[in-house]
């Protein structure tokens, strides 16, 4: 199945530009910065930060009413005030006190909701760090960072899967971040992402990869970037998944793959890999190089699906959003070439894909 981009009925859209309108304009003694995103709009205070889902739906979720959107709200804040406590504080209504009046908590009826949180320092993320330089990411910092999220994988649900369905969920979602692509006619080079998915649908059935690591899986984060990683004043990891398990239902080493990937979008590969190996090290995880580097490409893969899929939202920066799925797909392709073990490793042991001569394996249901 592909997602076909967020879909919302007209009245829903006029509602939602209301709420929005109120919240920009109308809700805070000063203007709020407002941040959009994929799935919710988050207007910061010089305080607090509040977040408003938007009412859209996808393969993955839906949030057309109210009520579901509630649900997220009160799992937002639920699952992720392990990873980041003090900050996630509340979930209150967005309520009607009569025609076209709008106000943040109040006994009227609750036409949506919202999550509260303390807001952080700016430059306390590392994606704003790795923007100035990744030098500014003390030691200090670094492994304070490894440890809070060692402590999570070591301390979160275990949720292991056996070997042949885990591969079957990899496969799966290859095939699907493969179609949507595809979706795109004149966007992408398809012989390239053809070539690029059926070489990587290989590495999995490949039984002299992942061996072992369904046993390793837990309840994760499932979206661990660094705009999401807060360094100071102390470790904090924020945006935990919270509408699907299943996504969250993940190999610690590819929660970290997505870390990795992002960090070296940002040209610091070197510090995305420190930081992985620094948690995984910890946790007394051995991750050969080439299940690392298949969870890396597997990872910028989906990064590149879901960067433009952002074409079919309308979104008025196609040109940006068609530069960074083509960037997300030359990294999967580079970590192609470290899964024969040329990096790491006796190049003897070395599995390409050129001469494996590997069979896929046909999963079925």
């Amino acid at each position: 199945m592909t997602d076909a981009g967020p879909t919302t009925s007209q009245a829903t859209s006029t509602d939602t530009a209301a709420k929005v309108s109120f919240l920009l304009r109308r809700a805070f003694p000063q203007p709020p910065e407002s941040i959009e995103t994929h799935l919710s709009w988050v207007f910061l205070t010089p305080n607090r930060a509040y977040k408003l889902k938007k009412p859209v739906q996808h393969p993955f979720l839906d949030h057309r009413s109210i009520e579901n959107r509630r649900r997220d709200c009160e799992a937002e804040v639920r699952l992720n005030r392990g990873l980041a406590p003090g900050i996630y504080l509340e979930v209150v209504p967005l309520s009607s006190t009569g025609p076209g009046e709008l106000v943040i908590g109040g006994d009227g009826p609750a036409v949506d909701w919202l999550v509260v949180m303390r807001r952080i320092p700016d430059d306390s993320f590392l994606d704003r760090r790795l923007s100035t330089d990744a030098v500014a990411v003390t030691d200090e910092e670094m492994a304070a960072i490894i440890e809070h999220l060692a402590e999570f994988y070591r301390t979160t649900g275990h949720r292991p899967l056996d070997d042949r369905t885990h591969r079957w969920r990899l496969a799966i979602g290859l095939s699907e971040d493969r179609d949507e692509l595809l979706r795109h006619d004149h966007a992408l080079e398809h012989d390239l992402v053809i070539d690029l998915a059926d070489r990587l649908q290989r590495v999995i059935a490949d039984p002299r990869h992942l061996a072992g690591r369904s046993a390793r899986i837990v309840d994760g984060h499932g979206d661990l970037r660094p705009e999401h990683v807060v360094l100071s004043p102390r470790p904090l990891v924020i945006d935990r998944i919270t509408f699907d398990a299943e996504i969250r239902r993940i190999d610690p080493a590819a929660d970290l793959a997505l870390l990795e990937v992002e960090c070296r979008r940002l040209g610091a590969g070197a510090l995305g890999y420190r930081l992985a190996t620094g948690v995984l090290e910890r946790t007394n995880d051995t991750v050969p190089a080439s299940d690392r580097a298949l969870y890396r490409a597997l990872r910028a893969v989906t990064r590149a699906r879901l960067s433009i899929a952002h074409l079919a939202d309308g979104d008025h920066h196609a040109g940006r959003w068609l530069d960074r799925t083509d960037e997300y797909l030359a990294l999967a392709i580079d970590e192609l070439a470290l899964i024969g073990g040329t990096v790491h490793g006796d190049p003897s042991d070395a599995i390409t894909l050129e001469s494996s001569h590997v069979e896929v394996e046909q999963f079925g249901e």
